[in-house]
């Protein structure tokens, strides 16, 4: 059996503790432990205390059952082999406005493109480590590498883009230090035989007013495999207006903007090829263009069989089932208790 606590132990006892001293100096049991002659209070007020007692006892176990579920019990639940691959699998997406744009394989939102294609490299790949860094306004890791595959896919499909009303403008040179930092620190943490695949998620657009593509060349050195999947086409797509997103006949739906001649311009954002094909050469990885899901099953095809020429390991990991439940049907019956006294007292 072991424990694996929702709030930190030493947090919840000293709420625990707390909650208890209110419950036992609590202004009528003062009253009671201060005066002990019962024979001066009427019978209907030495009720009103046996229940208040009573009251109390529940919540002190109220308060006691409360810690036991925050401390989550768990029982073994049985073995399962995990096996263990040296492969990393980074994912660099972009979250800027230009994601928004609806030139995915016909008609879709790149955005959406671009979870179905992760999310689908994830399903072929589960048995590598994976984690994800983010750049629009900012450029943040949002998770460490990890096995959870179920985990990985939340996080893409919970993806947001930048708000077009706040946004900068594009640049892929945001993500460079962050991207260096991430690898060169997990080859140093890692065994040396860990290898880094970097997949590069973007329509490679710089909106930054006179901002060009840095060289990204330094980075290659960590990199294993990988692509810069581009999203979008050459001759561009409409821009949706996340605030009417959900509203497709808004004459508001796509994003505009005045041009020098101060007429309405729909927004339309194109693929930058030139700068993708740019980031690939440096990393030393395909360039793929992703009109569609199947496009990126050759690259996959090849990590697959690197994988299998590399030397796994199967480790038993021991699963565990929660038992808070078990804890969960007393308190509810206590609430219960807690709930007709109070009834009864009014």
């Amino acid at each position: 059996m072991i424990i694996n606590p929702i709030i930190p132990i030493w947090l919840m006892t000293i709420i625990c503790v707390i909650f208890i001293i209110l419950i036992i100096y609590s202004k009528p049991l003062k009253n009671k432990i201060s005066n002990k002659q019962n024979n001066e209070r009427t019978p209907r007020q030495k009720k009103l205390m046996k229940y208040h007692i009573i009251n109390s006892c529940v919540k002190v176990v109220i308060v006691i059952l409360l810690f036991i579920i925050n401390l989550r019990f768990m029982i073994p639940n049985g073995e399962s082999m995990a096996i263990n691959s040296d492969f990393n699998i980074l994912f660099v997406i972009d979250t800027s406005v230009s994601m928004r744009a609806l030139d995915y394989n016909g008609n879709k939102e790149r955005l959406e493109g671009v979870v179905s294609d992760c999310c689908y490299i994830v399903d072929e790949l589960s048995n590598c480590k994976f984690s994800i860094i983010t750049f629009g306004d900012t450029a943040e890791r949002i998770i460490p590498f990890t096995t959870d595959t179920d985990m990985v896919q939340a996080e893409l499909k919970s993806i947001s883009l930048e708000n077009e009303f706040y946004a900068k403008g594009s640049s892929m040179n945001l993500v460079k230090d962050i991207l260096e930092k991430t690898l060169q620190e997990e080859q140093k943490r890692q065994n040396e035989n860990s290898k880094f695949i970097v997949f590069f998620v973007t329509d490679g657009e710089i909106t930054v007013e006179g901002e060009t593509l840095d060289s990204f060349s330094n980075i290659g050195q960590y990199v294993s495999d990988g692509a810069v999947m581009g999203y979008g086409t050459k001759a561009g797509g409409k821009m949706i207006n996340s605030t009417y997103a959900d509203n497709p006949n808004s004459e508001f739906y796509y994003t505009y903007y005045y041009d020098d001649n101060y007429n309405k311009v729909t927004a339309v954002s194109k693929l930058d090829e030139k700068n993708l094909k740019q980031i690939a050469t440096d990393l030393e990885i395909d360039y793929i263009q992703m009109s569609k899901e199947s496009n990126i099953n050759y690259k996959l095809s090849d990590i697959k069989q690197q994988i299998s020429n590399s030397q796994t390991t199967e480790e038993k990991i021991s699963s565990y089932q929660d038992i808070y439940y078990y804890f969960a049907i007393p308190l509810v019956i206590l609430l219960i208790i807690d709930f007709i006294i109070k009834k009864r007292r009014m």
